[in-house]
């Protein structure tokens, strides 16, 4: 396994250790240990761990069936652990009702795109912000009263959003009749309207250009900059994760294989063999 380095094992309890007066460090953002999951008998992931800051990046990598969707899918509550535990601030997520992780502070995007194909850009945008801001339904349909308020600044804050994302002049079309790349587009939009500190983005350049891969990449590398959230990347596009993130993870076969920056493990003989099917050499790039 390449180089990769360790994180000291928070510790729970008192912030300054008994009799020393050396403050503890912080919790984790998110802790996991021993994540498995199976599908029928098929181990999916198998004894997974990752310790994440606050405002960190992390890439996951790996060929295909390795179990990275699992991973996000697990992180995001969509499917329940078979063993192992996640830990968000402390809190341990695996027996917690899917829809309340976004309220925690989780959200995530899809490799297909979700988006409800009926509403427009703008409605996409602003369905996710109710999961913080339930409008009240009477009041919104006729027009008055503090739900119809809150419907207006949900929607002010929507279209600043899309202003961010570059979007705000598609915000009144259907989202079925965008185009694929600004689909894409909405679909984080919609997430980052959760206001997260943790975004999981699942493989978020398929299927676009190179020339639209970059563009995205610059956008959310602004993002981070400006809202300082964690993000845990899946991608098949290397060129992509190598230079968005700079901690990585890979996967072979639901098994943690190598951990490291990208520099490590574009060198990791392990990582090139599960990637090209044969022994890399040390060097290769």
């Amino acid at each position: 396994m390449g180089s990769a380095s360790v994180v000291p094992p928070h510790t729970m309890g008192n912030p300054l250790r008994e009799g020393t007066g050396i403050s503890s460090p912080p919790i984790p953002l998110l802790a996991v240990e021993g994540l498995t999951k199976r599908f029928q008998g098929v181990v999916a992931l198998r004894d997974y761990r990752l310790t994440l800051q606050e405002g960190e990046i992390l890439g996951v990598i790996g060929p295909n069936g390795a179990g990275k969707t699992t991973l996000i899918n697990l992180l995001s509550g969509f499917i329940r652990p078979d063993g192992g535990s996640i830990r968000f601030r402390g809190r341990d997520l695996t027996r917690l009702p899917t829809h309340y992780i976004p309220k925690l502070g989780i959200a995530r995007t899809f490799q297909n795109i979700r988006l409800f194909p009926s509403l427009t850009a703008l409605e996409n945008v602003m369905v996710a912000m109710t999961a913080h801001y339930p409008p009240d339904v009477l009041s919104t349909l006729f027009g008055f009263g503090p739900g119809h308020r809150r419907v207006r600044e949900l929607r002010e804050r929507a279209m600043a959003l899309m202003e961010q994302m570059g979007i705000a002049h598609l915000a009144h079309r259907p989202s079925s009749a965008l185009s694929y790349g600004d689909q894409r587009r909405v679909e984080i939009a919609r997430a980052l309207a959760l206001e997260p500190s943790l975004l999981l983005l699942d493989e978020p350049t398929a299927g676009l250009h190179p020339e639209e891969s970059e563009a995205l990449i610059d956008l959310l590398s602004r993002l981070h900059r400006a809202r300082r959230m964690a993000i845990v990347m899946v991608a098949h596009d290397m060129p992509v994760v190598m230079r968005f993130c700079p901690r990585l993870h890979v996967l072979s076969s639901g098994a943690l294989l190598a951990e490291g920056t990208p520099e490590e493990i574009r060198h990791n003989p392990l990582v090139l063999e599960a990637f090209l099917g044969r022994p890399g050499r040390s060097g290769a790039a």
